[in-house]
């Protein structure tokens, strides 16, 4: 198995995008990450491209910047123990890794054994496609986010980021998320009723596919339906741009979450986990 590290995201891309492209839903975090890189001016200085090759024949592909996790749904369980001599060859420190469980289990196991660290943190997801959308009956209406909603989108985001990721200080500043996604052209889906009471951001679709997240109701206005009034008007500005493909994210730990989003019409595609790496384990050193 042979690895090949790209220098520029151009020459990544064009190895790549056949691999991705023929099946968007299973790569649906790198094809929006790749995909808002490319129409970057700059793309981040300290990102790391790779491919892997059995002879002439593209076999996996992967990549990781800044505080993102590892993307893992382009690696076959076959090309891990290449990738990881690679990482650990050029010194690359993976603080998070995350993918499909039917490739990301394998990988856990592999890193922490090679590396001597341990999971610091396991968060396990259900990604979701939408099929029939079913539209709920909740007061209010929605409206889209503009530049002015920064600081209500920011406070959102970091309050999503503090309950849904504990705070980690290693993600992205979530009002420069916020900003991110309104200027980048995402549809920021806001619930009014009377006041703005829920969140739900929406990806432009790519091949097809539009990722919905996050989605936020701040504590003093749950219970009143927001969410998924709020997500089915995510849905249908992301069908309205030629998303055939719907999907989101659920924390599987979060049942109530996974029943919203079933009951306006999204059904479970496959389970994936993201892994959050300590240090090396040094007890009984």
């Amino acid at each position: 198995m042979r690895v090949i590290r790209h220098t520029t995201l151009h020459d990544f891309w064009s190895a790549v995008e056949h691999l991705y492209s023929a099946d968007p839903i299973r790569h649906t975090v790198a094809m929006t990450v790749l995909t808002r890189l490319q129409a970057l001016p700059e793309p981040p200085a300290d990102i790391t491209l790779l491919t892997t090759h059995d002879g002439d024949a593209l076999t996996g592909a992967s990549f990781q910047f800044g505080p993102w996790p590892l993307a893992l749904s382009g690696l076959p369980t076959s090309t891990h123990d290449a990738v990881i001599e690679d990482l650990l060859v050029h010194g690359d420190t993976i603080r998070r890794a995350q993918g499909p469980r039917d490739v990301a289990d394998h990988f856990i196991v592999r890193w922490t054994s090679a590396t001597g660290t341990t999971v610091e943190r396991l968060r396990s997801e259900r990604l979701f496609r939408l099929g029939d959308l079913v539209h709920p009956t909740v007061e209010g209406q929605v409206r889209f986010g503009t530049i002015d909603d920064l600081e209500l989108l920011g406070r959102w985001c970091t309050g999503f980021s503090d309950e849904a990721l504990d705070g980690d200080e290693g993600l992205p500043d979530p009002v420069e998320f916020a900003r991110d996604a309104v200027v980048g052209g995402r549809g920021v889906a806001i619930w009014t009723d009377g006041v703005p009471v829920a969140m739900a951001m929406a990806t432009k679709p790519v091949r097809g596919m539009s990722r919905i997240g996050p989605v936020y109701t701040p504590k003093e206005h749950r219970g009143h339906g927001y969410a998924s009034a709020v997500t089915a008007a995510a849905a249908r500005w992301a069908g309205e741009r030629g998303a055939d493909d719907v999907l989101l994210f659920a924390d599987l730990d979060n049942p109530v979450a996974n029943s919203i989003y079933q009951r306006i019409g999204f059904r479970p595609v496959f389970d994936a986990v993201e892994a959050t790496f300590a240090g090396r384990n040094t007890l009984g050193a």
